[in-house]
């Protein structure tokens, strides 16, 4: 009898992504309390939620309770391109990678021949020194355990959980941590229900009939129990050309010429030979912080450049970056092997009834109708028989 491996999911966490991305660009506020955010607090580093801020909190409160952070404004498209390369790596570990939030991501450790701790200890360790993120992992027989693992843990360190000793560990964790709503988190503060362990020893059936399907996920959870597998990332092919310029610029001439540049390149490069191109993405690193992104999807798949910039420029027009740019990018997106091009609806319709009437004269015998088409006679009459008639198709 041949026993199957239990399956094993590394969780592998960067917290603070946003502000370790800002530090890895710019060493100098490596040491500095950091508040990413406009209006409201976006992310912040370890040592302002020290002092109390805390991510959506107004952005004016949060400087009064940090007043020597720095203060940047939010650039999410960075972030998204920094946290696509953090998965990249991952698959390159391991194909079967499914994303999290950004900084958080899943991976399949099942089959390695290595100890589990050595292994978790090997990601850390290879992450860091490929990208610069030091993150924590956590290794567990499914997502939700192994993710608490990982969120527990501190930058650096690995954590495995034995399987079966999933709802031990879990069990004196805050319900803050399950994936409930406030209301329910509410009425279970009412109940004096405190702990996942306190959950987990209630019978199933009867919290689920207090909190409905919310309560039977939460309470599956809080057991060690997460029945939600682990779905392998899918990467789309992509072309990126990008430049920096020599000053930082505000002339829309010189940004459309960039731009155009890049895209005429990306068009001529080796991948997209025989694809067509379904949307592109231009993109512009702002002077002083923060970032412009502008996708232009096409109504059909392209393939000639002269079209897909005609399109992308109308849209640069329309939309051009707010302030100076110190860095320029295009992106070509949803390449293809056709040009996604419809044809006529009433050239296919024709030929389909040219079908139709070629097998109605081969379903005819003996010159007796065995095809015909109904049309109305008497719609109007009492009678169905005289509302319609059997028509020969000719």
């Amino acid at each position: 009898m041949i026993r199957l491996r239990p399956m094993k999911i590394a969780s592998v966490f960067v917290p603070r992504f946003s502000v370790e991305v800002e530090r890895r660009r710019s060493p100098a506020i490596a040491s500095r309390l950091v508040l990413i955010g406009e209006t409201t607090v976006l992310d912040c580093s370890l040592g302002a939620d020290s002092s109390g801020v805390l991510r959506g909190m107004r952005m004016s409160e949060a400087i009064g309770l940090c007043p020597k952070a720095v203060v940047l404004p939010p650039d999410l498209p960075y972030y998204q391109r920094c946290f696509k390369e953090m998965l990249d790596f991952l698959q390159e570990q391991s194909p079967d990678m499914e994303a999290g939030e950004p900084g958080q991501a899943y991976v399949s450790v099942s089959g390695f021949d290595l100890p589990l701790v050595t292994l978790a200890e090997q990601l850390i360790a290879s992450l860091h020194k490929r990208l610069g993120y030091m993150a924590s992992v956590g290794i567990a027989a499914n997502k939700f355990v192994s993710h608490m693992a990982a969120v527990l843990s501190r930058s650096g360190v690995a954590k495995v959980i034995d399987g079966g000793q999933e709802a031990a560990f879990l069990a004196p964790l805050p319900v803050t941590h399950l994936p409930a709503r406030e209301a329910m988190l509410w009425r279970l503060k009412l109940l004096g229900i405190e702990t996942m362990g306190e959950i987990a020893q209630l019978p199933a059936g009867a919290f689920q009939q207090q909190f409905g399907p919310e309560g039977k996920r939460c309470w599956e959870l809080a057991s060690g129990i997460d029945k939600e597998p682990l779905v392998p990332r899918v990467t789309e092919e992509v072309i990126v050309r990008r430049v920096e310029l020599p000053a930082p610029t505000a002339s829309l001439e010189t940004i459309l010429a960039g731009l155009q540049r890049l895209l005429f390149a990306a068009y001529e490069d080796r991948a997209r030979e025989g694809h067509w191109v379904r949307r592109v993405i231009a993109r512009g690193m702002l002077d002083g912080g923060g970032a412009w992104e502008l996708p232009v999807s096409f109504r059909e798949a392209l393939a000639d450049p002269k079209a897909a910039w005609f399109a992308v420029q109308s849209a640069v027009m329309r939309h051009p970056p707010e302030r100076p740019v110190e860095e320029i990018e295009i992106e070509l997106v949803g390449l293809s092997g056709e040009s996604g091009k419809q044809a006529s609806m009433f050239e296919a319709k024709g030929k389909l009834w040219r079908q139709v009437e070629e097998a109605a004269r081969h379903l005819s015998t003996n010159g007796k109708q065995a095809v015909g088409r109904i049309v109305e006679v008497e719609p109007w009459s009492r009678i169905p028989e005289r509302r319609t008639a059997l028509e020969e198709l000719k």
